[in-house]
């Protein structure tokens, strides 16, 4: 695993990349600068890699990274999105989820939006700087 700092909007974010082939050609581009947009509560931005999906998959957790290459952009996802029945975010088209982050649910709306898009940064943790263990599948309760 591999230690990430995001900055969306002005609100930051740790997260890991796990060890897939795509999360290691995502973790190459770092640090990287874009300009984000939102679908529900989905963040997406271009990350400038034009990949496959290696696991494809329609339905993720809030809490994942995944990269789309539709779009080629990596997306964050905080919640339901506009395919979403439920609060479990469904995706536009199939994406490869390659990490996780900590997030508390409320965060979404503190992301700050400028005329351009939703200021983004995604840059590798320094060295000894290591964030306490990202798990997407725990309580909203035990989120930061």
């Amino acid at each position: 695993m591999k230690n990430i700092r995001m900055t969306v909007g002005g609100l930051e974010l740790q997260g890991q990349l796990d060890d897939s082939s795509l999360a290691e050609r995502v973790w190459q581009t770092l640090p990287c600068e874009s300009h984000g947009e939102t679908w529900g509560k989905e963040v997406y931005f271009p990350i400038g890699l034009h990949l496959e999906n290696t696991r494809p998959v329609e339905e993720v957790n809030a809490g994942d990274i995944a990269y789309w290459p539709e779009g080629q952009d990596l997306c964050i996802f905080f919640g339901s999105t506009p395919k979403s029945t439920d609060d479990k975010p469904v995706v536009a088209s199939p994406v490869t989820v390659i990490g996780s982050f900590r997030f508390d649910p409320r965060d979404f709306d503190k992301i700050r939006r400028e005329r351009q898009g939703i200021p983004v940064r995604v840059a590798r943790m320094e060295t000894g700087a290591v964030p306490a263990s990202v798990d997407a599948s725990s309580s909203d309760d035990d989120r930061q």
